[in-house]
């Protein structure tokens, strides 16, 4: 299987292509910088989607970096680095000759509003509480693409820290 992963160099990414590739898959990263097996976002809006099965979207400033202050311009960061890509990918799928069958995005259980007691599934409410449900209800948004040729998958993850995991 081929699959196109935006966001492949951070932490989720990296652990993602290692998996696919070790499984037989060929990866193709999209990344700011250009590089073997890789192709740059600007490429990306310029040329089109590269044939690939599968799309995923990891792509996004780190908000847990230490080395930055959480103020309006890190907030506006935060939104642009995932909006910005998810629109793009999602985009390019959608004018794509031969779409992939699968269009996953990583976004964030932030949708939800916190709770000690609750049991949330997909189809709980949530999305318009603070920043972060803003955010993950934008991204989602961003995503959606038209028709049903391919298959559009949202994940709601917490925080990944992990072995190797670096904030920042």
């Amino acid at each position: 299987m081929r699959v196109l992963v935006g966001g492949g160099t951070g932490f989720v990414g990296t652990a993602l292509t290692q998996l696919l590739k070790a499984k037989g898959h060929e990866v193709t990263l999209v990344s700011r910088k250009p590089g073997p097996g890789r192709i740059t976002w600007h490429e990306l809006a310029s040329s089109g989607l590269p044939s690939c099965d599968a799309a995923v979207n990891l792509a996004g400033e780190n908000i847990l970096n230490p080395l930055r202050r959480w103020n309006e311009a890190f907030q506006k960061e935060v939104l642009r680095s995932r909006l910005e890509t998810t629109q793009m990918l999602a985009n390019a799928i959608a004018n794509a000759p031969q779409p992939p069958k699968a269009w996953i995005i990583v976004t964030g259980v932030a949708y939800y509003q916190p709770s000690l007691t609750a049991e949330y599934d997909e189809d709980s409410p949530g999305g318009d509480f603070d920043f972060f449900s803003n955010l993950v209800t934008k991204w989602e948004a961003a995503a959606k693409i038209p028709g049903d040729s391919t298959r559009q998958v949202v994940v709601r993850s917490g925080e990944n820290q992990g072995p190797g995991y670096q904030a920042g």
